[in-house]
């Protein structure tokens, strides 16, 4: 018996392949953050976020939209243990 690929299966391959491929500008990540675009720099520079970039420098430089996703995640607050 052959199994049978549905639409949703295609949709969620498509979806998980975009997620996993999608580059954006340090300033596109800039405004998601709600941050400065050196702080985006500074991110990379630290580790905090990976770039990518076809050569060494600030210039062309992308983050993986899926990383800045896990990167939000990340420093999201927990109410029940944050205190101001």
């Amino acid at each position: 018996m052959k199994e049978r690929i549905t639409k949703t299966d295609i949709q969620n391959y498509k979806k998980e392949f975009l997620d996993g491929s999608v580059l954006i500008s340090p300033d596109v990540a800039a405004e998601v953050l709600s941050v400065s675009e050196r702080t985006v720099h500074t991110l990379v520079k630290d580790g905090e976020l990976h770039g990518y970039a076809r050569r060494r420098g600030a210039r062309g430089l992308r983050i993986l939209a899926s990383e800045l996703r896990d990167y939000i995640n990340s420093i999201k607050i927990d109410h029940d243990t944050w205190r101001e």
